[in-house]
Protein backbone atom coordinates (compact mmCIF):
# COMPACT_ATOMS: atom_id res chain seq x y z
CA UNK A 1 0.00 0.00 0.00
CA UNK A 2 1.27 3.15 -0.80
CA UNK A 3 1.58 6.38 1.90
CA UNK A 4 3.38 8.49 -0.65
CA UNK A 5 2.33 9.13 -4.33
CA UNK A 6 4.59 11.96 -6.51
CA UNK A 7 3.10 12.56 -9.72
CA UNK A 8 5.14 14.44 -12.14
CA UNK A 9 6.33 17.00 -9.43
CA UNK A 10 7.69 20.27 -10.90
CA UNK A 11 9.44 23.04 -9.52
CA UNK A 12 10.80 26.02 -11.29
CA UNK A 13 12.39 29.32 -10.45
CA UNK A 14 12.78 32.41 -12.33
CA UNK A 15 15.56 34.36 -11.12
CA UNK A 16 16.58 37.25 -13.94
CA UNK A 17 14.90 35.95 -16.73
CA UNK A 18 16.66 33.00 -15.78
CA UNK A 19 14.19 29.88 -15.42
CA UNK A 20 15.81 26.84 -13.25
CA UNK A 21 14.33 23.49 -12.69
CA UNK A 22 15.22 22.52 -9.56
CA UNK A 23 12.63 19.76 -10.06
CA UNK A 24 11.64 18.28 -13.31
CA UNK A 25 9.02 15.69 -14.01
CA UNK A 26 9.54 14.04 -10.62
CA UNK A 27 7.18 10.62 -9.75
CA UNK A 28 7.32 7.86 -7.52
CA UNK A 29 5.46 6.38 -4.71
CA UNK A 30 6.86 4.66 -1.64
CA UNK A 31 5.00 1.96 0.60
CA UNK A 32 3.89 2.51 4.72
CA UNK A 33 6.88 1.37 6.78
CA UNK A 34 9.61 1.65 4.11
CA UNK A 35 13.15 3.70 4.92
CA UNK A 36 13.86 5.64 1.46
CA UNK A 37 17.31 7.72 1.12
CA UNK A 38 17.15 10.36 -1.48
CA UNK A 39 20.98 11.22 -2.72
CA UNK A 40 22.54 13.52 -4.90
CA UNK A 41 24.84 16.70 -5.35
CA UNK A 42 24.08 20.02 -3.91
CA UNK A 43 21.80 21.48 -6.80
CA UNK A 44 20.23 17.93 -7.69
CA UNK A 45 16.63 18.57 -6.19
CA UNK A 46 16.94 16.46 -3.02
CA UNK A 47 15.91 19.44 -0.43
CA UNK A 48 13.45 20.96 -2.56
CA UNK A 49 11.88 17.34 -3.20
CA UNK A 50 12.01 16.91 0.93
CA UNK A 51 9.82 20.50 1.11
CA UNK A 52 7.23 19.85 -1.21
CA UNK A 53 6.81 16.61 0.35
CA UNK A 54 6.42 18.04 3.75
CA UNK A 55 3.75 20.52 2.52
CA UNK A 56 6.35 23.34 3.61
CA UNK A 57 6.99 24.84 -0.26
CA UNK A 58 4.55 25.11 -3.63
CA UNK A 59 4.83 22.91 -6.61
CA UNK A 60 4.77 24.47 -9.91
CA UNK A 61 3.01 21.53 -10.97
CA UNK A 62 2.10 18.07 -10.16
CA UNK A 63 0.92 16.21 -6.80
CA UNK A 64 1.61 14.88 -3.92
CA UNK A 65 -0.88 12.64 -1.97
CA UNK A 66 0.30 11.59 1.29
CA UNK A 67 -1.92 8.86 2.93
CA UNK A 68 -4.65 9.57 0.25
CA UNK A 69 -4.88 12.83 0.67
CA UNK A 70 -3.76 15.32 -2.17
CA UNK A 71 -2.04 17.79 -0.15
CA UNK A 72 -1.48 21.03 -2.65
CA UNK A 73 -5.81 20.86 -3.19
CA UNK A 74 -6.18 21.61 0.42
CA UNK A 75 -6.73 25.09 1.68
CA UNK A 76 -3.84 26.52 3.47
CA UNK A 77 -5.55 26.30 6.29
CA UNK A 78 -6.32 22.34 6.26
CA UNK A 79 -2.73 21.79 5.02
CA UNK A 80 -1.17 23.34 7.70
CA UNK A 81 -3.17 21.61 10.25
CA UNK A 82 -2.57 17.81 8.21
CA UNK A 83 1.34 18.94 8.05
CA UNK A 84 1.17 19.23 11.60
CA UNK A 85 -0.82 16.16 12.31
CA UNK A 86 0.22 13.58 9.50
CA UNK A 87 3.93 14.91 8.71
CA UNK A 88 7.13 14.78 10.87
CA UNK A 89 10.72 16.74 9.76
CA UNK A 90 13.86 16.33 11.79
CA UNK A 91 17.06 18.55 10.47
CA UNK A 92 20.45 18.90 10.85
CA UNK A 93 20.34 21.50 13.68
CA UNK A 94 17.98 19.59 15.97
CA UNK A 95 15.68 23.02 16.30
CA UNK A 96 15.23 22.13 19.93
CA UNK A 97 13.56 24.59 22.13
CA UNK A 98 16.04 25.62 24.60
CA UNK A 99 13.74 26.78 27.22
CA UNK A 100 12.04 23.99 27.40
CA UNK A 101 13.34 20.67 29.08
CA UNK A 102 13.30 17.18 26.74
CA UNK A 103 10.38 16.06 27.80
CA UNK A 104 8.48 19.45 26.79
CA UNK A 105 10.67 19.65 23.58
CA UNK A 106 9.00 16.19 22.38
CA UNK A 107 5.38 16.87 23.69
CA UNK A 108 5.14 20.42 21.85
CA UNK A 109 3.65 19.07 18.54
CA UNK A 110 0.81 17.41 20.70
CA UNK A 111 0.46 20.22 22.61
CA UNK A 112 -0.05 22.51 19.99
CA UNK A 113 -2.45 20.00 18.04
CA UNK A 114 -4.07 20.16 21.63
CA UNK A 115 -3.97 16.29 21.63
CA UNK A 116 -3.51 14.43 24.75
CA UNK A 117 -0.09 12.56 25.92
CA UNK A 118 -0.10 8.71 25.80
CA UNK A 119 2.01 8.65 28.46
CA UNK A 120 2.82 4.54 27.65
CA UNK A 121 3.72 6.02 24.24
CA UNK A 122 6.39 8.43 25.40
CA UNK A 123 7.81 6.25 27.92
CA UNK A 124 8.64 3.87 25.00
CA UNK A 125 9.98 5.77 22.32
CA UNK A 126 12.15 7.89 25.10
CA UNK A 127 13.11 4.40 26.42
CA UNK A 128 13.75 2.84 22.32
CA UNK A 129 16.01 6.22 21.69
CA UNK A 130 18.15 5.53 24.88
CA UNK A 131 17.16 8.96 26.63
CA UNK A 132 14.62 8.16 29.33
CA UNK A 133 16.71 8.95 32.11
CA UNK A 134 17.33 12.95 30.07
CA UNK A 135 13.80 13.40 30.10
CA UNK A 136 14.09 16.64 32.50
CA UNK A 137 17.07 17.97 31.09
CA UNK A 138 17.29 21.25 29.17
CA UNK A 139 19.20 20.98 25.48
CA UNK A 140 22.52 22.69 26.83
CA UNK A 141 22.65 19.65 29.20
CA UNK A 142 22.92 17.09 26.12
CA UNK A 143 25.34 16.26 23.58
CA UNK A 144 24.58 16.65 19.53
CA UNK A 145 23.89 13.18 19.39
CA UNK A 146 21.25 12.95 22.25
CA UNK A 147 19.69 16.73 20.69
CA UNK A 148 19.26 14.77 17.55
CA UNK A 149 17.64 11.66 19.85
CA UNK A 150 15.25 14.29 21.28
CA UNK A 151 14.20 15.55 18.11
CA UNK A 152 13.51 11.67 16.42
CA UNK A 153 11.25 11.34 19.45
CA UNK A 154 9.61 14.51 18.98
CA UNK A 155 9.01 13.51 14.99
CA UNK A 156 7.82 9.96 16.51
CA UNK A 157 5.15 11.11 19.27
CA UNK A 158 2.72 12.13 16.47
CA UNK A 159 2.81 8.60 14.96
CA UNK A 160 2.79 11.03 11.42
CA UNK A 161 2.24 9.21 8.46
CA UNK A 162 5.91 10.29 7.21
CA UNK A 163 8.99 11.20 8.59
CA UNK A 164 11.38 13.64 6.55
CA UNK A 165 15.02 13.45 7.72
CA UNK A 166 16.74 16.30 6.32
CA UNK A 167 20.34 15.27 6.11
CA UNK A 168 19.90 14.39 10.25
CA UNK A 169 23.40 13.66 10.65
CA UNK A 170 24.96 16.02 8.94
CA UNK A 171 26.34 17.95 11.95
CA UNK A 172 27.61 14.88 14.05
CA UNK A 173 30.90 12.86 13.93
CA UNK A 174 31.04 9.30 12.68
CA UNK A 175 30.02 7.79 15.93
CA UNK A 176 27.07 9.30 16.54
CA UNK A 177 26.20 9.46 13.12
CA UNK A 178 26.07 5.71 13.15
CA UNK A 179 24.44 5.87 15.90
CA UNK A 180 21.21 8.47 14.76
CA UNK A 181 20.84 6.03 11.57
CA UNK A 182 20.41 3.10 14.16
CA UNK A 183 17.72 4.99 15.97
CA UNK A 184 15.93 5.80 12.88
CA UNK A 185 16.44 2.16 10.97
CA UNK A 186 14.81 0.99 14.84
CA UNK A 187 11.84 3.42 14.47
CA UNK A 188 11.42 2.42 10.61
CA UNK A 189 11.07 -1.01 12.32
CA UNK A 190 9.86 -0.89 15.85
CA UNK A 191 7.46 1.70 15.37
CA UNK A 192 6.30 1.00 11.86
CA UNK A 193 7.62 4.53 10.40
CA UNK A 194 7.93 5.30 6.89
CA UNK A 195 10.76 7.80 6.42
CA UNK A 196 12.19 9.57 3.27
CA UNK A 197 16.21 10.73 4.37
CA UNK A 198 17.87 13.41 2.43
CA UNK A 199 21.40 12.84 2.28
CA UNK A 200 24.70 13.64 0.24
CA UNK A 201 26.77 10.14 2.39
CA UNK A 202 26.36 7.25 0.34
CA UNK A 203 27.21 5.18 3.35
CA UNK A 204 24.34 6.76 5.48
CA UNK A 205 22.13 6.06 2.72
CA UNK A 206 23.24 2.37 2.45
CA UNK A 207 21.36 1.75 5.59
CA UNK A 208 17.62 2.54 3.97
CA UNK A 209 15.73 -0.21 2.18
CA UNK A 210 15.79 1.97 -0.98
CA UNK A 211 17.86 4.41 -2.66
CA UNK A 212 16.81 6.97 -5.44
CA UNK A 213 19.29 8.88 -6.98
CA UNK A 214 18.66 12.76 -7.94
CA UNK A 215 20.63 14.65 -10.64
CA UNK A 216 19.38 17.94 -12.16
CA UNK A 217 15.49 18.10 -11.14
CA UNK A 218 14.99 14.43 -11.86
CA UNK A 219 15.48 10.51 -10.68
CA UNK A 220 18.74 8.47 -12.37
CA UNK A 221 18.60 5.60 -10.34
CA UNK A 222 15.86 4.15 -7.95
CA UNK A 223 16.53 1.13 -6.47
CA UNK A 224 16.07 -1.58 -3.84
CA UNK A 225 19.30 -2.71 -1.23
CA UNK A 226 19.93 -6.15 -1.50
CA UNK A 227 19.98 -6.35 2.24
CA UNK A 228 16.83 -4.75 2.57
Amino acid sequence: MSIVSVEDLKKYYTVYDNETHALDGVSFSVEKGQFVAVIGTSGSGKSTLLHLLGGVDTPTSGRVILDGTDIYALSQKDLAAFRRRQVALIYQFYNLLPMLNVRSNILLPLELDGRKVDERELAHILSLLGIADKEFHYPNQLSGGQQQRVAIARACITKPAILLADEPTGNLDSKNSADIMDLLSKANRELSQTIIMVTHDITIARRADRIIEMEDGKIVSDRIQENS
